[in-house]
């Protein structure tokens, strides 16, 4: 998992040095995530990939600024989704009106001892109970529990309430602990 404050602290090397290294490895921790967070509301990967790397030539371009930015994760969530937003605005005829939540699992990325003891049949069983959520439900559940985002930053980035994502996570947990009792798999 990034801390905050390793974040911060390229954020702080970037702004003051312009560190291209820096940079760099920001991008590399932060990438698979907005990627995955990108695609649901670009569905076609290179779209998403076009969008993310617009996100990333900006931030590098006005990276004297990314001092003011108190959140630099919630910031380029932010972003993404704006960017993303703006694009299906210019191109709406490349991309689906609705954002596409059907292909979106937990990916399992940083495994513990006790996860990799998980089989197969159950993560598959997970996968399917989440896939069975609500569009909005899903969304909030997999930024809190695959990006690790706390709620407060969940709501500034989708510009909802945080009762609005508390609300969505006890839905969440209520259903998936429900399937689970019956064994979606």
């Amino acid at each position: 998992m990034t801390t905050d404050s390793h974040i911060k602290s390229l954020q702080t090397k970037i702004a003051e040095h312009s560190d291209q290294e820096a940079f760099k490895e920001l991008y590399y921790l932060l990438y698979k995530d907005l990627f995955r967070f990108a695609r649901i509301f670009i569905p076609q990967k290179e779209l998403a990939e076009e969008v993310l790397q617009d996100v990333f030539t900006k931030v590098w371009l006005q990276s004297e600024q990314l001092l003011a930015v108190n959140n630099l994760k919630v910031y380029l969530y932010t972003a993404a989704k704006n960017s993303a937003i703006n694009y299906q605005k210019k191109y709406p005829l490349q991309l689906l009106t609705k954002p596409d939540l059907s292909a979106i699992e937990l990916s399992y990325g940083s495994r513990t001892p006790e996860e990799l003891m998980i089989s197969a049949q159950t993560i598959a069983g997970i996968n399917k109970a989440i896939q069975l959520l609500p569009p909005k439900c899903k969304l909030i559940f997999l930024m809190v529990k695959e990006d690790q985002l706390k709620y407060k930053e969940v709501a500034q980035i989708l510009n909802i309430s945080l009762k609005t994502v508390e609300a969505q996570m006890g839905i969440a947990i209520k259903k998936l602990g429900a399937a689970s009792l019956f064994n979606l798999s």
